[in-house]
């Protein structure tokens, strides 16, 4: 906190007191500046001893005033300004599972009726746990598919896996021929909210108070646990290109995609945001992964290898963090590079993409770091 008085600005207000005090004394009694700036006098250490507990003070003052503003305050902090101005309306989204459905078949009767119970683990060959929160029952003569919803063990992005990725069983088969897979990525796993995301969403309820309008729409989808990124859009009858009634919603993970599951429980908690009357149509995100080429220099004495490495990964932060419907534009690439120290970004930097890249409604724009390259 630069504002703030530092060490040395405190001893010398002590010098200057003592200095001060001592001009009524006789000359021979008085402490000069010398003595009082020598390190290790008596004078000097009881100085330095009065300015580190005043420095220690008005540090621990100053943390807590800049705790008050929704700027300054950082963890529990943060957590207790937005209860204090938002009650339990708007609590920081712990992590949370992904969710999703299973699929389960057979490829012979012979078992007769069987029961995988609810609660049944089932694995990808990486590890990631889910498990059944129903029971997938089989009549007699049934080869299936039954489809049962499940979620992951763990909570966290790791659950967000691709689809016909969950194909080992854990817990006992109630059948041994028994198979398994996820015709749909599993979707809505993510980690703890952050300052930084708290602090936008927390920035936008009172825009979105009101309810109804498309912010209290996009602010709603935003409070349910694994969603990231939200947009609506309000739907016209053409040709007047009037208002009908519906609102189409999008809606994404931390991968920028979505499943059924996910888009469930959007939908129920808009109950809470939409107008009356109003059908909102919310619908899954489908990620778009766009590739990035670069041609940057760089100033003298910089290690390029970990220059170039803080590029990419300021960049993925940044297109990542584009909304469905969002175009990726050129300048926030070239932004992102330019934020890095010992970079230069000359005309012409980003090689790929051409320009401003345009998804369609429904796409929201991903990169991941393997697809940033540099022009050899």
């Amino acid at each position: 906190m630069p504002d703030l008085p530092t060490f040395s600005d405190l001893f010398d207000v002590f010098a200057e007191e003592i200095q001060a005090r001592g001009e009524s004394k006789p000359v021979g009694q008085r402490f000069s500046p010398s003595e009082i700036y020598t390190p290790g006098s008596d004078i000097n250490l009881i100085g330095a001893g009065a300015a580190a507990m005043a420095e220690d003070v008005i540090r621990t003052l100053g943390g807590e005033l800049l705790a008050l503003t929704l700027d300054g305050a950082e963890g529990e902090d943060l957590d207790r300004w937005g209860g204090d101005r938002y009650s339990a309306t708007i609590p920081r989204k712990t992590a949370t599972p992904s969710v999703g459905s299973l699929q389960f078949t057979r490829p012979t009767t012979a078992a007769g009726a069987v029961v995988q119970s609810s609660g049944s683990i089932m694995r990808t060959s990486g590890g990631v746990r889910v498990e059944t929160l129903a029971a997938a029952s089989f009549g007699a003569g049934s080869l299936g598919p039954v489809n049962v919803p499940a979620r992951a063990v763990e909570a966290g992005t790791a659950g967000n896996v691709d689809e016909n990725t969950i194909t080992a069983f854990v817990s006992a088969k109630a059948d041994q021929t028994l198979l398994v897979t996820n015709p749909d990525v599993f979707a809505g796993g993510d980690d703890t909210e952050t300052d930084e995301r708290f602090k936008v969403r927390l920035r936008a309820f009172f825009a979105a108070a009101r309810r109804g309008v498309l912010a209290a729409v996009e602010f709603g989808a935003l409070t349910v646990p694994g969603i990231r990124q939200a947009a609506a859009v309000e739907l016209v009858s053409l040709p007047l290109g009037v208002p009908n009634g519906f609102v189409r919603g999008y809606v994404a993970d931390a991968q920028g995609r979505a499943n059924a599951d996910l888009v469930a429980l959007v939908e129920a908690a808009l109950l809470d945001f939409r107008g009356a009357g109003i059908v909102v149509d919310v619908l899954a995100a489908v990620p778009y992964y766009q590739a990035i080429e670069l041609d940057i220099d760089f100033a003298s004495g910089t290690d390029t290898v970990a220059a170039f490495d803080d590029v990419a990964d300021t960049i993925v932060a940044r297109v990542n963090a584009l909304a469905p419907g969002e175009t990726l534009l050129r300048s926030r690439i070239v932004t992102a590079a330019e934020s890095i120290t010992g970079v230069i970004v000359p005309d012409g930097a980003v090689v790929v993409p051409a320009g401003d890249v345009v998804p369609t409604a429904n796409q929201v724009i991903r990169t991941r770091r393997d697809l940033i390259t540099s022009v050899v």
